[in-house]
C-alpha cells in the first residue's frame, strides 16, 4: 500500500511516499518507524481516508493513508 508522508516526516525519510505491505494500523506504525527510525520521536497523525485515527483498524489496501505532521496556522 501507498503511504503519502508529510513535511518534516516527508523530510526525515527522504520521500513524500513510501510502499508498505500490512494489514493494520497497529502494523503500520511499526513498519513506518522500522522505515523512518526518527518517527517515534517526531509528533505525527495517521489518516485513513483523510480522517484522523488513534486506534487499531484493518487495512484491506484501497485505502487513501497519509502520514501529517503537527499543523498551525489560522
Amino acid at each position: 500500500m501507498n503511504v503519502l508522508l508529510f513535511g518534516l516526516i516527508a523530510e526525515k525519510a527522504g520521500t513524500d511516499q513510501v510502499q508498505v505491505v500490512v494489514t493494520s494500523v497497529r502494523e503500520l506504525r511499526i513498519a513506518l518507524e522500522q522505515r523512518i527510525p526518527e518517527l517515534s520521536v517526531l509528533s505525527h497523525a495517521i489518516a485513513v481516508d483523510r480522517v484522523i485515527v488513534h486506534h487499531d483498524m484493518p487495512l484491506t489496501g484501497s485505502e487513501e493513508i497519509a502520514v501529517l505532521p503537527p499543523f498551525a496556522g489560522g
